[in-house]
């Protein structure tokens, strides 16, 4: 059971983490969802409004096919609706009448941006930026754009970080602090190894992502691999090895009048070993629609299904019963209030139908954090320092109870903080301290316990 938990609380965590910033948000384009040189989208009520509008710039164009003010109010109208090739259309006529007209590229290159089309934007770009009397404003968004362009159209991107450590834990197996416990109306000795029990484990993770350029524009493969190893110096019941892959499809919505969005669509596998026997298996698809709303606000909505499948082995004979269908949804967004200071949200859905009712339910959860940047304090370790904080509850409903243990379903809640330190000691490592709180209260007295934990670790990024 305790072991259940560990694993748990990390898959759990993880799926939680991105609202930190901590998790792989999609491929979204940064300069493409800043805002700058983007009309708003029109509301529906105006719609009509702007077509009325196009069709008499539309005639004003064709007799008088040199007027640019028309010209630019036209394209700027057809963006606003969404139909980007008609702005093309007019910007690329006027280039006729106007050629070599700084703004006149610059915004032929927002368009084939927004398009995906990276090539031919960074060709209007580097046309924009060519001249000797450029405004300053127009080379500096086409730098800008430049470098977004280089992060998205380079064909293979890869990156990851491995962290290892130390930590201790109060409660290494999430046991009740009590000697006794009522079961059924009965009280029970606990014994030793089921009871509240303080360890020290060596950890690694890791988190490595790559994107790889498919044929269509605004299209990438997206491969996530996430692992988690714990060993632990004297409950080697504990012990835990997990690793999870997700791979599909990431499409940028750009070009359909979506700015900002991004979708990715990925299959899940992943499983692990418990003390050296097989724990579980799991298979599942998933879906997350991001958007970034600004250059300063994230937000994105996730649903994932899984097939879980637990294994018995001499240590924990009854894990069978867990294995089921998962179904999650989840919100997840950051917020950047200063180029030092970003909070994060996050709220999640589960519902698990096991094979056994006793552990079927429906858990809900939020998480609120935030992460501060600030110039370090030591001479030695110069560079910016990040320090992170942030706080989860979540309650559990079981559908039935467990006949074992009581005649009322479970009822769980649990609360966590969590604090992180981060020194960079130099380009690609960073030492980490990490200390964090939980408790849990319940209607099953197995299910109370408190846990508190410190860890130092390193982090190398790749």
């Amino acid at each position: 059971m305790s072991s259940f938990r560990t694993l748990s609380r990390w898959v759990c965590g993880a799926s939680i983490c991105a609202a930190l910033g901590m998790g792989t948000l999609p491929a979204t384009s940064e300069a493409a969802s800043s805002g700058f040189n983007r009309p708003p989208r029109a509301e529906p009520a105006d719609v009509a409004k702007i077509e009325a509008r196009r069709k008499l710039l539309f005639e004003q164009m064709m007799h008088n096919p040199g007027n640019l003010d028309i010209a630019f109010e036209y394209a700027a109208l057809s963006s606003q609706v969404g139909d980007l090739e008609g702005a093309i259309a007019t910007l690329e006529r006027m280039l006729i009448f106007a050629p070599g007209l700084p703004r006149l590229q610059l915004e032929l290159g927002v368009l084939y941006f927004r398009l995906g089309a990276y090539a031919t934007a960074q060709t209007y770009f580097q046309a924009a930026a060519s001249g000797t009397d450029v405004p300053p404003q127009v080379r500096e968004k086409v730098d800008e754009y430049l470098l977004a362009i280089e992060r998205n159209s380079d064909g293979t991107a890869l990156a990851g970080s491995v962290t290892a450590g130390l930590r201790y834990q109060s409660n290494a197996n999430n046991g009740p602090g009590s000697q006794f416990v009522t079961l059924n109306g009965l009280d029970y000795v606990l014994s030793d190894s089921a009871r509240k029990t303080g360890d020290v484990n060596a950890f690694m993770t890791g988190d490595f992502t790559g994107l790889f350029d498919l044929p269509g524009q605004g299209e990438q493969f997206k491969v996530n691999l996430r692992s988690y190893v714990e060993a632990y110096r004297d409950r080697h019941d504990l012990n835990l090895a997990y690793a999870e892959l997700a791979a599909g499809p990431s499409y940028d919505l750009n070009r359909f009048g979506l700015e900002g969005h991004a979708l990715d669509l990925y299959g899940i596998a992943g499983g692990g070993i418990l003390s050296g026997d097989p724990l579980n298996s799991v298979f599942g698809a998933g879906a997350l629609l991001g958007v970034r709303a600004s250059a300063d606000v994230f937000f994105g909505l996730r649903g994932e299904y899984r097939h879980e499948t637990y294994y018995n082995s001499a240590d924990h004979p009854r894990l069978d019963e867990k294995s089921g269908d998962r179904f999650q949804a989840q919100f997840l967004s950051t917020y950047r209030l200063s180029s030092a200071l970003s909070i994060g949200l996050s709220a999640i859905v589960d519902r698990f139908d096991a094979e056994v009712a006793s552990n079927a339910y429906w858990q809900y959860g939020g998480v609120i954090g935030t992460s501060i940047d600030f110039e370090s304090p030591l001479s030695a370790l110069p560079g910016t320092w990040n320090f992170g904080l942030s706080t989860q509850v979540t309650a559990r409903n079981y559908d039935e109870p467990d006949p074992m243990i009581s005649n009322e379903a479970q009822s769980t809640t649990r609360w966590s903080v969590n604090l992180t330190q981060t020194i960079p000691l130099d380009r690609d490592w960073a030492a980490l301290i990490q200390a964090s709180y939980q408790t849990s209260w319940s209607n099953y007295d197995t299910s109370e316990f408190d846990n508190a934990t410190i860890s130092l670790g390193l982090r190398k990024v790749f």
